[in-house]
């Protein structure tokens, strides 16, 4: 009889849960300003189940939600313990920098960014060089399509906007301007660092974009482990990581794009029709991404073998990143990614149930003409009813 009576409280539980689930996101997606949106949401358990769908199958601009299929298509390529080399070559009287695709030289995580070249420079005092003529800066890693072509023109120039080279320093920008040759810029710093260590430089800096072997390599400088990268991707959304790693995966977009297809077709099993990317971190107009694309890759990602990976990639509420101010009493249970571009808002994440399991999700709004704060605070409205359930 206890037994009975039991099952019979569980499933009035539940199926409470189901009626009231609905009736609070749909409060939430109904705040006036909000009215003539588009709202795309996704909300499964552990089973696949379906506890509500408004769109799941629409394609939809999902802003930086989009990194979350570029950080795990580097993943799988790379490792998580693999390091980007930034090499330093010697060739006659000139020194070359050439690039490997790390988007941290200089940046910050680096403790003094104009530090970042000691190793370059103590290894040409090693070697007894006191001059060098010319100073090259090497990209050819990758090709020249710096910036993407789905970019709005309007974005470009500022820092969030920054070209995409295969060296970079500074994350491309300055006083949060974006610069326009990252590779010249780079070879700048290191001519100034090589002269603050005493060591002349007569000729210029500049950029040779072909790919050729110089004549010998004397040291390198490593990036830090593709997890504390992907962490930064990921954490703060951070454009220039997002679109570096991604295209370091084959050196071109198109190659990326193939190879990120492949992955999340194969691998993740996430329908051909359901995404569409031009970019690696979400700023195109043109990404296209449905909410149950991205809650089938939230469900890989959350599996037994890769669950401690990315729990501790993805924005934690009340931390560091974009979650920093939001949803903050669900830090314990909730790890998540955000998306923000004009008219478009997104939070999709992983929740782990007061009673064991968890939930996945993926909130989309589009075409809205609200100020960003009143979206975010219906999404995170319908992300507390969801962590309710």
């Amino acid at each position: 009889m206890r037994r009975h009576l039991k099952i019979f409280l569980s499933l009035s539980f539940v199926l409470s849960g189901c009626a009231t689930l609905p009736a609070a996101i749909d409060r939430a997606a109904e705040a006036p300003a909000l009215r003539g949106a588009i709202w795309g949401i996704e909300v499964q358990d552990d089973s696949g189940r379906v506890l509500y769908e408004r769109n799941g199958h629409a394609l939809l601009m999902p802003a930086s939600n989009r990194k979350l299929f570029a950080a795990s298509t580097a993943i799988n390529c790379f490792g998580l313990d693999h390091q980007f080399a930034t090499e330093l070559w010697l060739d006659g009287s000139n020194v070359v920098i050439r690039g490997g695709g790390d988007p941290s030289l200089g940046g910050r995580w680096a403790a003094d960014r104009h530090s970042v070249f000691a190793t370059f420079v103590d290894a040409l005092r090693g070697r007894g060089i006191h001059s060098v003529d010319d100073v090259i800066a090497d990209p050819s890693m990758f090709d020249r399509d710096t910036i993407p072509g789905s970019w709005k023109f309007g974005n470009l120039g500022s820092d969030y906007a920054a070209p995409v080279d295969a060296l970079a320093y500074h994350e491309n920008s300055a006083d949060g301007m974006a610069i326009a040759d990252p590779a010249l810029y780079a070879a700048q710093a290191f001519r100034d660092a090589l002269r603050d260590g005493g060591i002349e430089v007569r000729g210029t800096p500049w950029v040779s974009t072909i790919p050729r072997m110089w004549q010998e390599r004397i040291a390198i400088i490593e990036s830090p482990f593709l997890s504390q990268l992907a962490a930064t991707m990921l954490k703060v959304s951070q454009n220039l990581y997002a679109e570096m790693l991604f295209k370091a995966t084959a050196g071109t977009y198109a190659g990326a794009e193939s190879l990120e297809r492949m992955f999340l077709t194969n691998e993740v099993h996430v329908p051909e029709k359901e995404f569409r990317f031009v970019d690696g971190c979400g700023l195109a107009p043109d990404d296209l991404v449905t909410p149950a694309a991205i809650v089938t890759l939230l469900r890989w990602m959350n599996e037994p073998p890769r669950r401690g990976v990315y729990w501790s990639l993805l924005a934690t509420p009340g931390e560091e990143g974009t979650l920093r101010r939001r949803v903050v009493p669900l830090a314990s249970r909730l790890r998540g990614k955000t998306g923000t571009i004009a008219g478009v808002n997104a939070l999709s994440g992983i929740i782990a149930g007061t009673h064991g399991g968890f939930r996945y999700f993926s909130i989309i709004i589009n075409h809205h003409i609200a100020e960003s704060a009143i979206a975010t605070r219906a999404i995170d409205a319908m992300v507390h009813a969801i962590a309710d359930f």
